[in-house]
């Protein structure tokens, strides 16, 4: 089954994050990078390194 990919609103959903702050993350590389681009203004997540990235930040508290 392929996997889900995720788009910057069901991303900011699942993490509780302004649009604004997950970009400002992502300058910082404290936030995974979209995992498909698809033109300059429609990008997706693979829904894998969303969870993966809340796992460790919730370990990490």
């Amino acid at each position: 089954m392929p996997e889900k990919l995720l788009t910057l609103a069901m991303v900011c959903a699942r993490v509780s994050l302004s649009p604004s702050y997950v970009r400002k993350l992502i300058q910082q590389g404290k936030f995974p990078r979209p995992s498909h681009v698809f033109g300059s203004r429609a990008v997706r997540w693979s829904e894998s390194s969303i969870n993966d990235w809340i796992e460790k930040h919730c370990s990490e508290t």
